[in-house]
């Protein structure tokens, strides 16, 4: 058997289906039912799947090989948003998780999501029994699965009107209130389309959309909203047609790209920044108001840092990866973190699990489609605000997160090393740490900048920032971002980085 161990990822498992064969693919599942039937510690197991041609063969097997483990399956067959899927979770807080999908990577990926009781995340080293490392090792060994259990029982499960229903509640859209907003939407074929037209319907828009329709091949493209090629028509429509808003989603549906109407995608930092003061009242049963702390991605560009403390809320550095921000909102949860965001699109909060009854508590997980209702609730009730982040984002020039492959991953940690003696050269201050002094894995290099940001730091007329990491969810992969005061600042720490990776591209190390 080709054992493809780099399909264990940091996060989740993923992997070109081609590289999946039989024998491996029922390792895998067998592997993945032994976990939660003994270590996971669940009283079932929700299923769900997103749009992939080959999702349905993978929850065939997987119902199956759960129910011979003697583990209770919840599953709604139908292809379904990732964040429906996390509700239905938080709403069975006993249950254990599995959403099938590969999120935004191309057609010929398949993947698994895992969580646990009260929505947990499962990583690699992360949940009961070290999470995907556990999965890992039953894999390796190929222990099959266990043997002497009852059967389990299968159940139907679907939430959708609920979820519908608590994501209008929580971000305060009623029935009607978006009346008079006009709104385009670009879903790349995947599979979060019904949840947000029947949301916005419902509050009133005008909704226009484009590859609504669930298409596991994502004739559009790579059901990635960063991929230029896949929403270069969404742009120019909402150049051309005149709407208020516009959304770009990816293939599940957990990463939420929102657009002004020339065009530009809104900066995710920036975003946070005007809609903070809705999320905070939400959370006014739960901490003293002036508490709350939010954390920024490693990549946050500084003007939306500075705008996110002048909200009323305090930001705090994290890393990247949706696992570990995560279970960082929960370890943290006491000391009133409440809520993220990632430059990649992604919105993370402690959503309270009853909206009547506080004492039911908070549960750290994603909700694309309260993000993208509280975001244009808050566009058209302070379009002012929006309007001055459009100001502000015309004079950041950025190089948004670019990546270079490698064919010899041995040196990715050398390009990384290089890369950041040449910024340390040239004055850069490195921050490789977060606040409570976990490793940020990943270095960030500013220039005429400081390490903290408050609602009261000044701000220079001339300064850079650059970050880079090695990717987690894609195989032998490094990214960097440069943003800058300006183009030719922009250009030129980009350029740095650039004929840096083009030594290792000659040396046949790397290719782009």
């Amino acid at each position: 058997m080709d054992e493809n161990l780099g399909m264990f990822k940091a996060y989740d498992i993923r992997t070109k289906h081609s590289a999946l064969g039989v024998e491996a693919k029922n390792n895998l599942l067998e592997s993945i039912a032994r976990y939660y039937a003994e270590d996971a510690g669940t009283e079932a197991v929700i299923l769900a799947r997103d749009a992939r041609l080959h999702c349905p063969e993978l929850m065939e097997g997987l119902i199956e090989t759960l129910l011979q483990s003697g583990v209770d399956v919840y599953v709604n067959p139908l292809q379904i948003g990732t964040c429906q899927f996390y509700y239905m979770c938080m709403s069975n807080r006993s249950f254990g998780g599995i959403m099938i999908t590969a999120s935004h990577n191309p057609a010929e990926y398949v993947g698994f999501k895992f969580v646990g009781r009260d929505c947990a995340p499962i990583a690699y080293g992360c949940g009961p029994s070290r999470g995907i490392e556990k999965i890992k090792e039953y894999y390796i060994n190929d222990r099959g699965i266990p043997s002497g259990r009852p059967r389990g029982r299968l159940h139907y499960l679907m939430l959708q009107r609920e979820f519908v229903e608590y994501s209008m509640k929580l971000a305060g859209v009623e029935k009607g209130s978006l009346s008079g907003m006009r709104i385009f939407a670009e879903f790349l074929s995947g599979s979060s389309g019904s949840d947000f037209l029947m949301a916005f319907t419902e509050a009133g828009a005008d909704v226009i959309v484009s590859h609504l329709v669930p298409d596991g091949a994502f004739p559009a493209g790579d059901p990635n909203p960063v991929v230029e090629s896949s929403i270069a028509p969404a742009r120019e429509r909402m150049r051309k047609e005149g709407y208020d808003l516009g959304f770009c989603f990816d293939g599940d549906g957990d990463r939420m790209d929102l657009m002004f109407p020339d065009g530009t995608q809104i900066i995710p930092g920036l975003n946070m920044s005007a809609i903070i003061p809705y999320i905070r009242p939400i959370f006014a049963p739960y901490f003293n108001p002036s508490d709350l702390k939010c954390f920024v991605d490693v990549k946050a560009i500084p003007l939306a840092v500075i705008e996110i403390a002048k909200s009323g809320i305090e930001p705090h550095i994290i890393r990247n990866g949706h696992s570990f921000i995560k279970e960082k909102l929960l370890e943290h949860k006491s000391e009133g973190y409440v809520v993220s965001e990632e430059e990649s699109a992604h919105y993370y909060m402690n959503f309270p699990v009853d909206l009547s009854d506080p004492s039911k508590g908070l549960i750290a997980t994603e909700n694309t489609l309260f993000f993208a209702l509280l975001s244009a609730r808050a566009y058209k009730e302070n379009r002012e605000k929006y309007e001055r982040i459009h100001r502000l984002q015309k004079g950041i020039h950025r190089f948004r997160e670019w990546p270079l492959n490698f064919t010899d991953p041995s040196k990715m940690e050398s390009i990384m090393a290089d890369v950041e003696a040449a910024m340390r050269a040239r004055g850069a201050a490195v921050i490789k740490d977060m606040d409570d002094g976990s490793d940020l894995d990943a270095t960030l290099m500013r220039f005429n900048l400081p390490e903290h940001f408050s609602a009261s730091s000044s701000f220079p007329d001339r300064w850079c920032q650059v970050a880079q990491r090695i990717s987690r969810s894609e195989d032998a992969m490094t990214r960097w971002e440069v943003v800058a005061s300006d183009p030719v600042l922009c250009q030129e720490y980009n350029d740095v980085i650039k004929s840096i990776a083009d030594g290792y591209v000659r040396e046949g190390a790397a290719y782009y």
